[in-house]
């Protein structure tokens, strides 16, 4: 299969992936666990266009089956989401470039999650939210739902590497840097 055509079917077998933790828990897409996936394991390019599908099929999920009202507020809240999911992977990225090797997933989930959280912190100053949406129980759920994706994700990224799917280099790394 050429690297193209796998690189893409990567990127929809993760959003699949994200989908399916999203069907289960509302406003629970494991954004920072994808952020680190894709930081440690693809091309940055690659990473733009996981998390930017990963919230457009959150935001369908939202509002096509879990009944998301449908105003203003609603609506900047899930832009507020998408522009939390880039922080989480340019965290992400930062640090898994300053800390390779050993640490490098710590290092990275944890940019990613504290990068998300403070985004949307930051969004309750100008937006309509309940003090409970980040009281410490849903805070520790969040960060659970991220560590438990995030070993479900390094999983799956094994067995990609292991089928042939992906390559421990991110796919399409080459072809970026020497189209540069």
């Amino acid at each position: 299969m050429p690297v193209h055509a796998r690189r893409w079917l990567w990127i929809l077998l993760l959003t699949a992936a994200s989908v399916f933790v999203t069907l289960g828990m509302a406003c629970g897409t494991p954004f920072a666990a994808l952020a680190t996936l894709a930081a440690l394991h693809m091309s940055r390019r690659d990473g733009l266009a996981l998390i930017g599908i990963a919230w457009l099929a959150d935001q369908a999920v939202g509002y096509g089956l879990h009944g998301y009202p449908r105003t203003a507020n609603s609506v900047a809240w899930g832009v507020i989401l998408g522009v939390g999911a880039l922080m989480a992977l340019l965290a992400a990225q930062a640090l898994a470039d300053r800390v390779r090797e050993r640490g490098a997933v710590v290092a990275a989930f944890a940019g990613a999650f504290v990068a998300y959280q403070a985004v949307l912190v930051a969004a309750t100053a100008g937006l309509a939210s309940g003090a409970e949406a980040f009281s410490l129980p849903v805070v520790a759920w969040v960060l659970r739902v991220n560590l438990l994706s995030l070993g479900g994700l390094l999983i799956l990224h094994r067995l990609a590497v292991w089928i042939g799917l992906v390559t421990r280099e991110p796919l399409g790394a080459r072809e970026i840097v020497t189209a540069g």
